[in-house]
């Protein structure tokens, strides 16, 4: 099993190979949502995200999920798993 400290990790190494198309600076939001078979960060740029900067919002539809039995990461799009992210629960993540 996984650890939400594990998964931020995982999220951070799959950054590192696949560097997001944002705008600003990366950052991952302390609250995180979860079901009992992912996690899914919140993430984006931190102009938006802690400074509001609407300039720098994401525009896309993904979503990036960490299994908490493998540690695999995969992304979807938001709109194909529109129930499951509606149905996560919210919890708070780690900050590095």
């Amino acid at each position: 099993m996984v650890t939400i400290q594990e998964a931020r990790s995982l999220l951070e190494q799959y950054f590192v190979s696949h560097p997001p198309a944002i705008s600003g600076e990366l950052y991952i939001a302390p609250e995180w949502y979860e079901d009992a078979s992912d996690f899914l960060p919140v993430w984006g740029a931190r102009e938006f995200l802690v400074d509001g900067r609407e300039a720098f919002a994401r525009w896309d539809n993904r979503v990036i999920f960490i299994d908490k039995q493998t540690g695999d990461v995969h992304e979807g799009m938001r709109n194909l798993h529109v129930k499951k992210v509606n149905a996560m629960t919210q919890v708070a993540a780690p900050v590095n």
